[in-house]
């Protein structure tokens, strides 16, 4: 199974209310499964000669997988906390659940952007000052 469609599969479990996604092609196997705002997957290969333990054994091994950060309202983007200070975050940066990674300006509100997995930034996917969507993907995390 190539890594494009595994993506696709992930983003459609990340953007869906479904919980777990599993599918099978050939020998191979991946089930993905959402737990605590990430979205987890496993690989396994099919081996008739190995016992059901083995089998089991390596389909638990959870493999983090891209997890995107959205927007939770309409508003403007600030990646800083104020003019001409540091951003919050940088790409390559680890973060923690409830890190705030940026701020988001509504009815001159200021509501954090608080990260939901533990992960490193791998992509910022919106410039500061800009007027983003409910739902728009903000941040990747890897």
């Amino acid at each position: 199974m190539d890594s494009e469609r595994i993506k696709g599969l992930i983003d459609l479990l990340a953007e869906s209310d479904l919980l777990e996604l599993s599918l099978t092609e050939g020998d191979i196997t991946i089930r993905l499964f959402k737990q605590a705002g990430k979205v987890l997957a496993t690989e396994s290969l099919a081996d008739h000669s190995s016992t059901p333990a083995a089998s089991s054994a390596k389909a638990a091994t959870p493999l983090v997988a891209s997890v995107e950060i959205k927007a939770s309202l309409h508003g403007v983007l600030h990646l800083t906390p104020a003019a001409g200070e540091a951003p919050f975050v940088a790409v390559g940066d680890q973060i923690e659940v409830g890190q705030t990674l940026a701020v988001l300006e509504a009815m001159k509100m200021f509501h954090p952007v608080k990260a939901k997995a533990v992960g490193q930034i791998t992509a910022i996917l919106a410039q500061s000052g800009a007027e983003v969507e409910a739902g728009q993907s903000l941040f990747r995390l890897g």
